[in-house]
């Protein structure tokens, strides 16, 4: 049967009875998300979609190859209530970062108790920035396994690093499948593997697939931004995440 794409936008606040325990502050509400599913009887895996530091437009064209695998999909906009953009991207990983994390934990909670999703089977993927946020989100075994594309290994400026994911990670972790281009000129190879090496000490659950010739962003089929699109590689990296989350399905 031909799947199909429903989008559901959240809306900030739906009131239907008024009266004082109905009166929340808007920062209570979950951040704002849409929410995709593919034709056919649930329950069904799901995979929560993060988006880069372009913003939330940039895994837009991404959705659709999850839906056709089968997988329910929210994305939500962590940037959008933060008044976040590319220019004040890395103040996501450090004033912004704990109620960003609490943010993607409401957003996940939300997914395990969607009826027409398994609670057992959500997973995550994450590009560039959000990238980062998967490892949060397997690190502390909130999804069942997650993906990182070009992710942001290293999340602050200058030639050390002095914020990176891997204070998430224990051997108690999520799996957590890294795939990187050996020549991304945003996130530098050495300092990915470095991180990795740490993660790996604690005793985590990480694979790791590095593309030769690949830079940043090989997904970017739009021409958003200035690296261009590698179908080889987004196709092979898609397939790859696909594998990755039905291996470590329940």
């Amino acid at each position: 049967m031909t799947k199909y794409l429903r989008n559901v936008f959240i809306l900030c606040s739906v009131v239907t009875l008024v009266s004082i325990n109905d009166i929340r502050n808007v920062s209570a509400e979950p951040i704002y998300h849409e929410k995709y599913y593919p034709d056919g009887a649930g329950p069904l895996p799901a995979v929560i979609v993060l988006h880069t530091s372009g913003g939330f437009k940039t895994i837009k064209h991404l959705i659709q190859r999850h839906v056709d695998a089968g997988f329910a999909v929210y994305a939500p906009d962590f940037f959008r209530r933060h008044g976040l953009t590319p220019r004040t991207r890395m103040q996501t990983f450090d004033e912004h970062r704990e109620k960003i994390e609490k943010e993607l934990t409401e957003i996940v909670e939300l997914m395990k108790t969607d009826k027409k999703i398994s609670n057992k089977n959500v997973f995550a993927v994450g590009y560039s920035n959000g990238g980062f946020w998967v490892c949060y989100l397997t690190g502390t075994g909130k999804v069942r396994a997650g993906v990182s594309h070009y992710g942001v290994w290293k999340a602050n400026m200058g030639r050390e690093i002095s914020i990176a994911p891997n204070d998430y990670f224990s051997k108690d972790s999520s799996p957590l499948l890294a795939l990187h281009g050996d020549d991304d000129d945003t996130q530098k190879l050495d300092f990915a593997e470095t991180v990795w090496d740490w993660i790996k000490d604690k005793g985590a659950k990480l694979e790791t697939h590095v593309y030769e010739g690949a830079n940043h962003a090989w997904d970017n089929v739009l021409g958003r931004h200035r690296w261009p699109y590698n179908e080889e590689v987004d196709k092979d990296a898609h397939k790859r995440t696909i594998a990755f989350f039905k291996k470590h399905m329940r």
